[in-house]
């Protein structure tokens, strides 16, 4: 059936002289004609078109009703057909409702009556199962006596298990079955029948893994192991284990104790005694864990940690045993009494104020220090394997779900042999390091060498800083002690101990060593005034000095032969190299001041301290992040140690340090250099020479009188020092410290100078140049160096200005975009005086 589609039309398509544009369109051009009437024939015609207009219009609107009309009728007639249909439809929905509700009543009749059937089904089945399970209720215990008689044993475990576990309880205890399980070889109810077999299996297998254990048989002691379970006795069996185990670290513990016996005179021998113990204890729990779990996981989940519960004790009396054996075999309590006795009087004779007079002390060891280092490294090794061992049960069977941080176990924590640590080892050892240190410290002090500088005081053409500065041996020697101590502390895993050990230490290094013994030994070879370092010519080196080799093994300065290369071409260079005229101006060799060269010697070993313990630190924290977390993985405690080392062990003693640096150095300035500085920047400037700054001729210009003093000078005054000093952490501020002071002698020279003598054009370009090289020659390239000549330069550039050119930089320069003034408008302006 096709229906004919119909398209509507709108009122516009049909009556276009209806539509709103044309009517629009015919009002504009009738407003337009009637504004442009001019005449009453005009308005006449106007209306008459008007009422044209309005006729036509009435016309269309009338055939418009009539035809919409007509569409109207039709569109009425057409609903009330559709009305009539809907009406025949409704009738039709009435009458399927009723069959509908007719089936709904049938469903709801079968739908109970098909429940009835299932609750009838669930019955039978129910009856059926239970049936069943008496059935297998009554096989297993038939199975059971069969194994019991017949010593399957294995059967009879899981038999009782399938009882206890697949069958319900009250089936077992039930009325039915207790009236039709029992038979005349097994008269009881079935429960009380179970618990006795259980009773007496537990008794059998107990037996039987005790006697597998003896005997060390793996195979069946698995076998009986996992047997436990299936009887509802799982802590026996993991009681049994744990007992198993406990005798091999016993008998381990034992042979290893033999085995220390034997070679008690051997170095470490306790150390390495607790580690294979530790080592064995790991072994075995991770090597029988997969064997406990997959026997008691779903019987006792924490079975694992149950057995760590239970051998613990037993590890705590072991290590507990051999702890105490090397304590009583080292003699311990004896060598904390000796220590006591020692008064350190040789540390105090040094590092007190005063003449140190050693004549009278008697240097007498009471403890070996040899013995004491060994002693603190076994017992750090000790008490790290200790602290991995910690480690190991807490990341493996403590791992808290809750906690992101590891944390120690109370068994651990609680344990006989960490309370005897507290309590015990602990005190001691922290008595033995501080002693090791102090004691190591005056020994070094005791035997202290200097090495010569004479092999650096070389005249060169070109003065460079020693690769390795040379210093006096004591720092070498208890660096090497704090460094080898501080490691034993920090492998010992005990946060306390590091706290103790970074406070007393720090007390030793700072008041018996820096502010003790090198600040004395400062004040003591402070030079006399105006004495300074001298370079020799490379001729008067004598050939049977010996290099610089400390007792200790400080490295000589690499490469002492290049300090001879170039020399001879230096001596003929007048303007090139101010070293040639320093040996040109001694031709003997100079003999240097031996408080002088200690002084420095002194310096470098602040500095060269200062660099050892900071690569220490490095060592155990930037180099290496992860070695305090290892040695200390419970909770915050490796944050804890780093900060412990930087705020009260790495900052102080850097602060310490430097400051001790600081004022030494302020002190050989005045001692030394300022009265040498003052009078190197008079002969350069001298005040009395009206020609040094009012130039005529180029020759006059170019004259390199000025530079050739100056460098003459200065290199007398620093290449020395440079070729012997700590580069970065001393003759840096020392050369810093000599610029800072030179800047402001220079300004007042320079002021004073000009203002007595004025200064022309061509004088302002020689004091420019001048001023250039001398900067250059003592800042090089450091920048930062040259900032602080920012005014004398700025003096130079005013007094080298044309009037027009100062004008223009004056007022730029107040507006932000000239030059960057440091000096003030008023000197300024007094400056520009001085050029004529």
């Amino acid at each position: 059936m096709t229906e004919k589609v119909t398209r509507r039309t709108s009122t516009h398509q049909i009556f276009p002289s209806l539509a709103q544009p044309t009517l629009d369109l015919q009002y504009d051009a009738l407003a337009a004609q009637f504004t442009a009437s001019l005449s009453l024939s005009d308005l006449n015609r106007l209306v008459q078109e008007i009422d044209i207009k309005t006729n036509q219009i009435d016309t269309d609107l009338a055939r418009y009703v009539s035809v919409t009309s007509k569409k109207h009728n039709g569109e009425v007639s057409a609903a009330e057909l559709h009305r009539a249909k809907l009406l025949h439809a409704i009738n039709h929905s009435n009458q399927l409702t009723k069959v509908f509700s007719s089936a709904n009543d049938l469903g709801h009749s079968l739908t109970s009556k098909i429940k009835s059937l299932d609750h009838e089904i669930g019955n039978v089945n129910a009856t059926w199962a239970y049936v069943a399970d008496v059935q297998t209720l009554k096989s297993n215990m038939k199975q059971t006596q069969y194994a019991i008689e017949h010593q399957d044993w294995e059967k009879a475990a899981q038999c009782i298990h399938c009882m206890k576990h697949e069958l319900r309880s009250e089936l077992v205890s039930g009325k039915f079955a207790s009236a039709v399980v029992p038979l005349t070889d097994i008269p009881e109810y079935p429960g009380p029948k179970i618990e006795q077999w259980i009773e007496m299996l537990k008794t059998k297998f107990l037996d039987l893994f005790n006697e597998a254990a003896k005997k060390r048989s793996v195979l069946e002691i698995t076998k009986y192991f996992q047997l436990f379970p299936l009887i509802d006795q799982p802590e026996l069996g993991l009681n049994c284990y744990s007992k198993f185990i406990c005798s091999i670290i016993t008998e381990s513990s034992k042979a290893l104790a033999q085995s220390a016996s034997a070679l008690e005179s051997k170095l470490g021998i306790y150390g390495d005694i607790t580690a294979k113990l530790f080592e064995s204890v790991s072994m075995m729990l991770a090597q029988h864990s997969p064997l406990i779990n997959r026997y008691y996981a779903e019987s006792y989940p924490l079975a694992i940690v149950y057995v760590v519960n239970k051998i613990q004790r037993e590890i705590d009396v072991q290590i507990g045993t051999i702890s105490d054996t090397f304590y009583e075999s080292s003699r311990i309590d004896k060598v904390l009494q000796d220590i006591k006795l020692h008064r350190f009087t040789a540390l105090k004779a040094l590092t007190s104020p005063g003449e140190s007079d050693l004549t009278e002390v008697v240097d007498n060891d009471v403890a070996s220090i040899v013995e004491v280092g060994d002693l603190i490294h076994e017992m750090s090794t000790i008490m790290n394997n200790w602290a991995l061992y910690c480690k190991f049960i807490a990341q493996n069977y403590f791992v808290s779900t809750e906690n992101t941080d590891l944390v120690l176990p109370p068994l651990l924590a609680n344990g006989n042999f960490h309370k005897k640590i507290k309590s015990k080892y602990l005190p001691a050892f922290e008595s033995l390091y501080l002693f090791y240190l102090k004691r190591s410290l005056e020994k070094a002090l005791t035997i202290e060498e200097l090495p010569p500088l004479s092999p650096l005081l070389i005249a060169t053409k070109v003065s460079q800083s020693p690769d390795e500065a040379p210093i006096s041996s004591i720092i070498e020697d208890i660096t090497l002690v704090f460094h080898s101590t501080l490691k034993n502390v920090l492998e010992s895993g005990q946060v306390s101990s590091v706290k103790s050990f970074v406070t007393e230490s720090f007390k030793v290094l700072k008041d018996d060593l820096l502010h003790g013994y090198i600040s004395k030994a400062l004040e003591e070879n402070l030079p006399r005034s105006n004495q300074i370092l001298t370079l020799s010519s490379p001729q008067n080196l004598s050939v049977h000095e010996s290099p610089i080799i400390s007792r200790t093994g400080t490295p000589a300065p690499e490469s002492v032969g290049g300090f001879f290369k170039g020399a001879s071409s230096a001596l003929g260079n007048v303007v090139g190299s101010g070293t040639a005229m320093v040996t040109a101006a001694n031709p003997t060799k100079p003999v240097n001041s031996t408080k002088l060269i200690n002084f420095v010697l002194y310096l470098n070993t602040i500095a060269a301290g200062l660099e050892f313990v900071e690569q220490i630190g490095a060592n155990f924290t930037v180099r290496n992040p992860s070695y305090l977390s290892n040695l200390f993985p419970f909770g915050i405690d490796s944050d804890k140690v780093a900060n412990i080392l930087k705020a009260e062990l790495l900052d102080p003693f850097q602060s310490c340090a430097t400051d001790i640096i600081k004022q030494s150095l302020l002190k050989l300035y005045e001692q030394s250099f300022k009265l040498k500085i003052i009078t190197m920047i008079s002969d350069c400037f001298p005040e009395s020479s009206e020609g040094n700054f009012i130039v005529y001729s180029s020759s006059a210009l170019n004259d390199p009188s000025t530079i050739i003093k100056f460098k003459s000078a200065w290199s007398a005054i620093s290449s020395p020092y440079k070729q012997t000093l700590h580069k970065s952490l001393v003759y840096d501020q020392f050369l810093r410290k000599l610029v800072e002071n030179i800047a402001k002698i220079l300004e007042k020279k320079l002021l004073l100078s000009l203002k007595k003598s004025r200064i022309n054009e061509l004088g302002a370009l020689k004091l420019d140049k001048d001023l250039s090289y001398m900067i250059n020659e003592m800042c090089e390239d450091d920048y930062e160096l040259k900032e602080k000549f920012v005014r004398v330069t700025q003096i130079a550039l005013l007094v080298g200005m044309d009037s027009e050119e100062y004008e223009l930089n004056t007022y730029s320069g107040e507006d932000g975009d000239g030059i960057n003034w440091v000096i003030t408008p008023l000197e300024r302006k007094q400056i520009r005086r001085y050029r004529i």
